[in-house]
């Protein structure tokens, strides 16, 4: 179980909160839970500030909040079954604890938040200036348990980092990333969308890598036109294997990774709230619908997800007329697939279309080749697969710093070149943009009570 909210609103969050330092200061954050079990998380849609009118009694070391103030407040999470989560500051503190008087409010106000949102889970956080915090949840019984709070933005921030799991096949790689780095990639699961040349590729490095699970969607069988670019793939595994049952068996040979979970099926409503309880998501899918699903969970999960492409195309003459990849970031704080053109509406039209309709289309001359097989070749594919994990590596260890990380690379295969490219914000985004509807990302408000 963890708790997720975007960078942005938690800055603002906190820059909120201490605007008094004399006394202290309550806030409400409202959670969708997404995903179950030990991978659930609740992921901030709405975020509120008190004023004055909402307190019974405020002072530097205790507060009281007024039943109905509350009660109106979290009226949006009633009505949708969402975690209620309370956080007041510690003004003065170095570190974040909980208190008595801490525990004796929330003695009082999580049995009453459980009757009336008797499915969701709630909490409390306590923060102090520095921005640190300390979050934890509360069972049917009232009994208590530590979650981490994971602010996403540029990077992935824990308040719970994770415990270093040292092992000898993990020295050299522990060099590179520091003993944190590597219990952050111990403790990462990573959710994979296509299998195929890219995927095979991505999964590959990620299993020596020993992240702590992988989840693996693709509702293929490996075809023979695959063994040339799908690593680990056989001749026997050709109309047989599925292909993420390929990438799991060479993932669960290698040894490394905690978990594996292979999921035969194509991108869908089925397992959106599995991909979006992931930490990070690859996108390696050749097709723009999944594309576009997965963007825009991305921004509705707040989870950060890297979009693969490659682009190698010759003539009849064997002349090159197209060699390009490229290594896409998107999630909260970042440019949109859509805002980078990379959503092509043509495209998603035609994917929707039924064979027949595609056909008919076809046949009239409005559609040119969208059956057609698209150009693969391992060495194009593994060049954008290796700098994608290591945009992976740059979220999840923040292994070069914070500052500027690429939003785009752009590789010209012909000229043997990697540009970085940047991208101004779109704050009209439908998807991406500040307060947008369409993503169902946390609502940036901070509203007063």
């Amino acid at each position: 179980m963890k708790l997720r909210i975007a960078e942005r609103d938690w800055l603002s969050l906190c820059e909120r909160l201490f605007v008094r330092k004399d006394v202290e200061t309550a806030g409400l954050l409202l959670a969708e839970a997404v995903g179950s079990g030990e991978t659930a998380t609740l992921v901030v849609k709405q975020v509120v500030v008190l004023d004055d009118s909402a307190y019974r009694v405020r002072k530097r070391d205790q507060i009281s909040l007024d039943p109905i103030a509350l009660n109106r407040l979290t009226r949006v999470a009633r009505d949708r079954g969402w975690s209620v989560f309370t956080i007041h500051t510690h003004p003065g503190a170095s570190e974040p604890w909980f208190s008595g008087a801490d525990d004796a409010g929330d003695a009082r106000f999580m049995p009453a938040l459980k009757c009336q949102i008797p499915n969701a889970i709630h909490g409390s956080i306590v923060v102090v200036e520095s921005r640190s915090a300390i979050a934890r949840t509360f069972d049917e019984h009232g009994t208590s348990q530590e979650v981490p709070l994971v602010v996403v933005g540029r990077t992935l921030e824990s308040t719970l980092p994770a415990s270093a799991r040292s092992a000898e096949w993990f020295a050299r790689q522990e060099l590179a990333l520091g003993a944190r780095g590597q219990a952050q990639l111990r403790a990462l699961r990573v959710g994979i969308v296509g299998l195929g040349g890219t995927g095979s590729l991505v999964a590959l490095q990620l299993a020596h890598l020993g992240v702590g699970s992988l989840v693996l969607v693709d509702a293929d069988k490996i075809e023979a036109s695959n063994l040339s670019r799908v690593v680990g793939a056989s001749k026997a595994d050709i109309g047989e294997t599925f292909k993420v049952d390929v990438a799991a068996r060479y993932a669960r040979s290698v040894g490394l990774v905690g978990s594996i979970e292979s999921r035969r099926e194509a991108l869908g409503s089925a397992n959106a709230h599995v991909l979006g309880a992931c930490n990070i998501l690859v996108s390696c899918v050749d097709r723009h619908t999944p594309r576009a699903v997965l963007n825009r969970l991305a921004y509705r999960y707040l989870v950060p997800t890297i979009d693969l492409g490659t682009a190698f195309r010759v003539d009849e003459r064997g002349t090159m007329t197209g060699n390009a990849g490229r290594v896409v970031v998107v999630g909260p704080g970042r440019p949109c697939l859509a805002c980078w053109g990379h959503l092509d509406p043509h495209a998603l039209r035609i994917e929707a279309l039924s064979k027949a309709e595609r056909s008919e289309q076809e046949r009239l001359g409005y559609i040119d080749g969208a059956e057609e097989p698209q150009p693969s070749v391992i060495a194009f594919n593994a060049a954008v697969a290796s700098a994608a994990v290591t945009e992976l590596l740059r979220i999840a260890t923040a292994f070069a710093g914070t500052e500027k990380p690429p939003l785009r690379l752009a590789f010209d295969f012909a000229e043997g070149t990697v540009r970085r490219n940047s991208l101004a914000a779109n704050s009209a985004c439908g998807i991406c943009g500040d307060g947008s509807a369409a993503a169902e990302s946390a609502t940036p408000l901070l509203a007063s009570a």
